[in-house]
């Protein structure tokens, strides 16, 4: 059910949320360096991401060899992250239900399911978001 839910809405809304104003997705103060994130055990997420299967879902993710592809990386980052949200707030809306319909075994495990499937692919694509912005801000290397 998990997957079903999150394939159809990565499916309908990716190309709204690329082409929205990247604005929209602003890092805060305190999670541009990204530390916070590395203090939630994202590196070991991020590995276990690129040495499995998971890390071939979304080939958009590889940065190509230019400063110019920068732009359209955030906007896939951001893209990602939107569909996360949206997936992981259907999927709680869902577990709400089965805990007012006393299945509480299956919300709780919607809940739990989405905490590495949603919650920890959000915060890298923060994460991400914040290593290129640094990147932009470097002064470009002049031939």
């Amino acid at each position: 059910m998990s997957w079903l839910i999150s394939m159809t809405i990565a499916f309908v809304s990716s190309p709204i949320f690329f082409r929205l104003n990247p604005a929209l997705f602003s890092l805060a103060p305190w999670e541009k360096q990204g530390e916070i994130y590395d203090r939630a055990g994202l590196r070991a997420f991020r590995w276990v991401l690129f040495h499995s299967p998971l890390g071939w879902i979304n080939p958009n993710f590889h940065l190509r060899a230019s400063r110019a592809d920068c732009d359209r990386l955030l906007r896939e980052t951001n893209s990602s992250e939107a569909v996360h949200w949206l997936t992981f707030l259907v999927s709680a809306i869902l577990a709400i239900s089965y805990f007012l319909h006393d299945h509480a075994v299956y919300g709780y495990v919607m809940l739990l399911v989405r905490i590495p499937f949603d919650l920890f692919p959000i915060m890298l694509q923060r994460r991400n978001r914040g290593r290129v912005r640094r990147v932009l801000k470097r002064p470009a290397h002049t031939i």
